[in-house]
């Protein structure tokens, strides 16, 4: 039975060698030393190679289907087809009624809870889904034709086609209306067989034309998306937001799906963190295998908008990249290097600093680390090396639990500084043997064919590929032992449990995050685009025929209902011993390499670590590009003002922070406050009179807009500033989450006599938001 390598176990082991610097002694070094190694040229996969998903097939057009959004829409979400919408609900739901239910109770074990509230609230969950996909498929509507949503001034206005309007109750008796949706919904005359409905009623009917403006928007959202397939989509999503819009797009292939979306541009240095290029340590990549690539950018490695470490950043290309290698057996991480002869030095430096006796570290009780400095024999030379090796109680749980055993080596060689857990006496050779410019012919096969076209093309930046196939097989009693090592009796949770945690993710065989820019024809770089991917597991196409797309999904449904996993899988892998996807029922039932499984552990730790705070940081930061834009536009106002009356006279004075700080904007629909006739109508409104009565921000003829509102209170303040000169401060103040605590932006610019101006950097207090 495969050995299950577990998240926390793993992580701190990486963390523990990595903090430690090292890795395990070989023994006795060799006095003679090696020929020269024998290279291996691994040839570079092309896009011949690029395994394409069967596309979905869509009655309607994305354009077609865009001519229906009307010219003074705030956003819109299109769908051109419902039923893979709904079919994968129907996966989420079997997910929420089996494995998660499962899982739940024993997870909450660990912590000494019974689960039974989390258990509620995913009942609750499950029963709402159901009953939805229950009534769009029982109201009459022609699932194939999609709908459209219309966002803006108002309630939304849902458009979509159905056989009549007869059974459109069941869908009003879902969402909780009374028959007022009925009422308010009547046939689109232009487009016979279908129909718009709003809770706004025969008025906000009254007032709806299709801008049919499908081209525009197709070609506005492209441009926004980086030339994306428009054609392979199946949903699009565009929110207007004050200073610029959130665009997103899914593909729901039987084989594929992805949502992208872009994001946010920084002012900071981060922005320039990630570059794009080619993946040369890609050559080493093991088809079918987890791993994570990234390119880093040289200048801001050099600029300290990347963390310091033990190896100066000049010697560093930014090539990044981990993953599992099974002949010899082990873990291997590699950072790329312009001077290996400076990466050795840095290596020699380390190693004088280690302790010269064995640790036991308190956050790992029951290990001993011992270290040594001994050179290693490579391709004919003595190349510096820091080793370590794990011993003592603990060690033997450690083995079964990453299917390796614990030592490590650090090294530089050729171009790559390179780390390697396992079989270190041999890994050092096998990678300095590799010779390529990128993955293999078979490893770019196994990947979604969106990310292997980006990386052929030396798109990607970022990109972390988890198989999930691995974690399908249920884990031995070592692996449990481990896992659960430090957990009282009481509260350990059965292995069907564990096993049932795993099985959440049994509907999807990969999973990728991985971040894109495409170069313009005229040499500048678009936005980076965020990419989620997932292959479902026994999808159509790729080759497969039907009677084992049919099967699979029967092993599936079992899997969920909490049967035999285990012998589905194998009855698939006994049939179709030769089917493309082979690897992946082999991986099911536990005849993968042992390892493999702890690579992707290690990248779902990164991005809880990572990606998840930065994701965090993305949602909020979207939230703040309304400050840094209007604050900007007030300025920029203000500075016409001035120049239009030759002086900043007319505009002495304070205005705001407007609305009051007592009017919460956080409490106002969407988080925003608006500015409306009657104020009395919700939480976050205030008169529109504040704007158009307050000298100064007459003036400079600025107010926000009022449909969409706003998230922050703004102030502009104008005073003299040396002989006839005056500076202006524009400030943009929040409390986005209701804490209390205020973020504050503010730009300054000072005008002289002449209208020469000075413009300060933007300055953020972000507080606690």
């Amino acid at each position: 039975m495969r050995r299950r390598s577990t998240l926390a176990l793993t992580l701190s082991l990486v963390g523990a060698l990595a903090g430690l610097g090292a890795c395990k002694s070989e023994g006795d070094q060799k006095k003679r030393r090696s020929a020269p190694l024998e290279r291996e040229e691994v040839p570079a996969g092309t896009r011949a190679d690029i395994q394409e998903v069967e596309a979905q097939s869509y009655a309607r057009s994305l354009v077609e289907q865009l001519d229906l959004i009307p010219p003074d829409a705030d956003g819109y979400l299109v769908i051109r087809d419902l039923r893979p919408l709904i079919a994968q609900g129907r996966r989420v739901e079997q997910v929420m009624a089996g494995p998660l239910a499962r899982a739940i109770p024993a997870l909450a074990k660990l912590g000494g809870g019974s689960g039974d509230g989390r258990l509620a609230q995913l009942e609750r969950a499950r029963e709402l889904l159901a009953l939805v996909l229950a009534g769009l498929e029982s109201t009459g509507v022609r699932l194939d034709q999609g709908a459209v949503v219309v966002l803006g001034e108002g309630e939304p206005l849902v458009l979509f086609a159905a056989e009549d309007l007869a059974r459109l109750g069941a869908l009003a008796a879902v969402i909780g209306d009374s028959g007022e949706l009925a009422q308010g919904c009547g046939a689109l005359i232009e487009r016979p067989g279908w129909y718009a409905c709003s809770l706004g009623g025969a008025e906000a009917l009254g007032r709806y034309v299709p801008a049919k403006q499908g081209e525009a928007l197709a070609a506005r959202l492209g441009d926004r998306l980086g030339g994306v397939e428009l054609e392979r989509i199946n949903v699009a999503l565009s929110l207007a937001e004050v200073g610029g819009s959130v665009d997103a797009i899914l593909r729901t292939d039987p084989g594929l799906w992805e949502l992208t979306l872009p994001l946010p541009a920084s002012e900071g240095p981060g922005e320039q963190l990630l570059a794009v290029g080619p993946a040369p340590a890609l050559r080493a990549l093991v088809p079918g295998t987890s791993f994570m690539w990234a390119r880093l950018d040289p200048a801001a490695l050099g600029s300290g908008a990347a963390p310091a470490g033990p190896v100066s950043p000049e010697i560093l290309t930014g090539e990044l990249w981990f993953g599992a290698l099974d002949e010899p057996k082990g873990m291997t991480a590699q950072a790329g290097v312009n001077d290996v002869s400076a990466a050795a030095s840095a290596i020699g430096t380390l190693a004088r600093m280690l302790p010269p006796d064995a640790v036991e570290p308190e956050q790992l009780p029951g290990l001993r680390v011992e270290f040594d400095r001994a050179s290693i024999d490579l391709d004919g030379k003595l190349v510096p090396s820091i080793g370590v090796s794990v011993g003592g109680e603990g060690a033997q749980a450690w083995a079964n639990t990453l299917g390796l055993d614990p030592r490590v080596r650090l090294w530089a060689y050729g171009d790559y500084l390179s780390a390697a857990l396992g079989e270190v006496q041999a890994i050092p050779a096998a990678l300095a043997r590799l010779e390529g410019g990128g993955p293999s012919p078979a490893a770019i096969a196994g990947l979604a064919p969106t990310l292997a076209g980006a990386l052929l093309g030396g798109e990607v930046g970022l990109v972390m590929h988890v198989v999930l196939d691995h974690w399908q097989a249920p884990p031995s009693e070592a692996e449990l032992q481990a896992l659960l090592a430090g957990v009282p009796e009481a509260r350990r949770p059965s292995s069907t449990a564990i096993t049932a945690a795993f099985e959440a993710l049994a509907p999807w065989s990969t999973v990728d995050l991985w971040l894109s820019r495409r170069a313009s024809a005229e040499g500048s770089q678009s936005k980076w685009l965020a990419h989620l991917s997932l292959v479902p597991f026994g999808a159509e196409g790729g080759g497969v025929d039907a009677a084992e797309v049919e099967l699979a999904a029967e092993v599936l449904d079992a899997v969920l209902a909490g049967g035999d996993g285990q012998a589905g899988y194998r009855r698939l892998l006994s049939r179709f011993p030769d089917s493309a996807r082979a690897s992946s029922y082999r991986a099911r039932v536990g005849d993968a390499p042992e390892h493999h499984a702890a690579v992707g552990m290690v990248e779902l730790g990164v991005v809880g670590a990572l990606v998840l705070p930065a994701f965090t940081g993305y949602l909020a930061e979207a939230k703040t590009t309304e400050a840094t834009a209007q604050t900007q536009t007030i300025l920029a106002a203000a500075l016409r003002a001035r120049e239009a009356a030759g002086s900043c006279e007319p505009l002495l004075g304070k205005a705001g922070p407007t609305p009051p700080l007592a009017v919460l904007c956080h409490e106002g629909a969407g988080g925003r406050c608006r500015a409306v006739a009657d104020p009395s109508a919700g939480e976050g409104h205030y008169p529109r009179s504040a704007w158009t009565e307050d000298p100064l921000w007459k003036a400079i003829a600025y107010a926000p807009d009022d449909a969409l509102g706003h998230r922050f209170h703004y102030s502009i303040e104008v005073e003299l500033d040396g002989a006839q000169g005056c500076r202006i401060t524009v400030q943009a103040v929040g409390d986005l989450d209701g804490d209390g605590v205020y973020s504050t932006y503010e730009r300054v610019a000072t005008v002289a006599a002449d209208g020469s101006q000075t413009l300060a950097p933007l300055g953020i207090d972000q507080g606690q938001e």
